[in-house]
């Protein structure tokens, strides 16, 4: 089916709204974007998710995409912006937890040697999946998105004051809940019951 029309009138289709030359395209270059992407993240799943954003992409720019420049490039540029900007996203994501960390731990070299730095920041998430929906969701907003005080505030239709209390007090329970007795645990599992190190 691809065959029987050229890239460029597939391309004229798409612009023009023509679901069925976008189908035509998304078989012609899904896998190649997915290859690409896939050597990037080293995940099947994320690699797919990118190969989605890039075509849902295109779908809403068709009218804007340029004939006269290659397609291929222009899907491409696309992938790779996504693919830094899920590094980008991936970054922003654990600093918020290694700034928790950095509040509630103190960390010696020793410790920092022998414990799997990522099964720390897993159980970072866990607990903050426990704390109470309002407090998780302004740590969440403050400290994983940056928002400031004042337009969290906004945002939840509270004063700032209210925002600071409910931050400190998910960051007080976080510092409790991921004390030495918690490094300590996951130290021990990961020394002596973790089955991936048998």
């Amino acid at each position: 089916m691809i065959k029987s029309k050229s890239e460029e009138e597939l391309i004229r289709e798409l612009k023009q709204g023509d679901r069925k030359a976008f189908q035509l395209l998304f078989e012609l270059y899904a896998k190649r974007i997915f290859a690409f992407a896939k050597g990037y993240l080293k995940s099947a799943s994320d690699a797919e998710e990118i190969v989605q954003d890039v075509f849902v992409k295109v779908w809403h720019a068709r009218e804007s995409i340029n004939t006269e420049l290659s397609f291929k490039a222009y899907l491409f540029k696309i992938t790779y912006n996504g693919i830094r900007e899920y590094f980008n996203k991936q970054s922003r994501e654990n600093r918020y937890k290694h700034e928790i960390l950095d509040y509630a731990i103190e960390f010696d070299n020793r410790t920092e040697e022998r414990i799997d730095y990522k099964s720390l920041l897993d159980l970072v998430e866990e607990k903050i999946e426990q704390l109470p929906p309002r407090q998780r969701e302004i740590i969440l907003l403050s400290k994983k998105q940056g928002v400031p005080t004042k337009e969290i505030a906004a945002l939840l239709e509270i004063s700032p004051r209210t925002v600071e209390k409910h931050l400190s007090e998910a960051l007080k329970q976080l510092k409790k809940e991921l004390s030495d007795d918690q490094v300590a645990g996951l130290l021990f599992y990961h020394l002596f019951l973790d089955p991936k190190k048998k």
